[in-house]
């Protein structure tokens, strides 16, 4: 049994942190490049071809941004997140854009994805993993292997990133976990990539790397940068 730390997350989202209410970008581009492209206002050439309508997962939608993001290009999105208190907040954020989608959101227990074999034609996950203790997120990326058929679009706290955290401030790059002193997440856990590090991650899955890259943003009057891997996983 892990400690997902949902009592904090749930401590995190009541405090309002991670109301995401704009779709980020390099999920707008994973959808644009691999599924579906936007050829005119209501016009889309289908790049992951379909019998049937796209269903597409959002592990650890909190809000449910990218949830409706999905909706906004016709692909039926189900979100699941370990709190509660983001799961109700999807559901009204749905409404705001005329979305009914209270079926679509649930909360789970963090472990295992309520979802039957090959049930998503692929899935995203937009700084989840990395928010976890590693041997979880080993044990969940088998999980969304399990329920999806194609392409695993995910983003990872690059080691680069550790100067940020104030724990780290000196130890430049860190590939470990820490638990996080910072305001922003109290309590909760950050997980630190390097490519060694996600190739451990992802050998025991059918997935491979189909593209990845690293975005890195440099603030102009800190010694810091954060950075992130924009990673599209193929079966």
């Amino acid at each position: 049994m892990f400690d997902i730390k949902k009592e904090k997350w749930e401590e995190s989202y009541k405090r309002n942190e991670n109301f995401i209410y704009f779709p980020k970008e390099e999920s707008v581009k994973f959808l644009n490049r691999f599924i579906k492209k936007k050829i005119s206002l209501m016009e889309y050439v289908d790049l992951l071809e379909s019998k049937q309508k796209l269903k597409a997962l959002d592990f650890g939608c909190g809000i449910g941004r990218m949830t409706v993001l999905l909706h906004e290009f016709d692909i039926e999105g189900y979100g699941i997140d370990i709190s509660q208190t983001a799961i109700n907040e999807a559901k009204k954020f749905a409404r705001h854009f005329n979305f009914d989608l209270k079926n679509n959101f649930q909360a789970y227990n963090g472990e295992n994805i309520p979802f039957e074999d090959n049930y998503f034609d692929f899935t995203i996950s937009e700084a989840v993993l990395d928010s976890l203790p590693f041997e979880l997120a080993k044990k969940l990326i088998k999980e969304i292997e399990r329920v999806t058929k194609r392409y695993f679009f995910l983003s990872l706290i690059s080691s680069e990133s550790a100067a940020s955290f104030s724990t780290l401030k000196e130890s430049g790059k860190f590939n470990g976990e820490i638990e996080v002193d910072e305001a922003h997440e109290q309590g909760t856990i950050q997980s630190f990539f390097d490519k060694e590090k996600i190739a451990e991650f992802i050998k025991d899955t059918q997935f491979k790397i189909k593209w990845c890259e690293l975005h890195t943003t440099q603030e102009c009057n800190d010694t810091y940068a954060h950075s992130r891997y924009y990673i599209v996983l193929e079966k």
